[in-house]
């Protein structure tokens, strides 16, 4: 059964070429190219844009999953600072690393859903990863200068 998010992706891409196909069959008496041309060179380029898009996903995905990796590296570091913290800096920090594994925790769900997402639906999905991962650095940035 298809996910309403997939059902929508599918229906914005037929929405796309439906348009497309006519325009080029109306082109066929004048052109000289049969019907069948005309769908199959579609189906070509409907081919081709979701295997670049799957490339770029594929692509995000990594760099994402790197960047996470990254983070949790700097969480656990600002942990380790935290234990020879003063018992006030330390509550506080103590505070900074929940919001953090927390913030880790959104933008880990949200390429989650990247993962399993459509190719037509990649594009919407990525923005929300990247900001996701942004306000995990700049909360990060911020637990830092709480620091003694």
């Amino acid at each position: 059964m298809l996910r309403p998010g997939r059902l929508i992706g599918l229906l914005s891409v037929i929405h796309l070429l439906i348009p497309l196909t006519f325009g080029l069959a109306a082109e066929e008496n004048r052109s000289g190219a049969s019907a069948g041309e005309v769908v199959r060179e579609t189906k070509e380029a409907v081919e081709g844009t979701k295997q670049y898009t799957l490339q770029q996903k594929d692509a995000f995905t990594k760099k994402v999953q790197s960047e996470l990796k990254e983070m949790q590296e700097k969480i656990s570091e600002l942990q380790r600072k935290t234990e020879s913290a003063s018992a006030e800096a330390r509550v506080e920090l103590q505070k900074a690393i929940t919001e953090l594994e927390q913030k880790k925790s959104v933008a880990r769900k949200k390429l989650d859903e990247v993962n399993e997402s459509t190719s037509s639906a990649f594009a919407t999905l990525r923005d929300g990863v990247a900001a996701a991962v942004e306000e995990l650095k700049k909360s990060y940035k911020d637990a830092l200068s709480k620091l003694p």
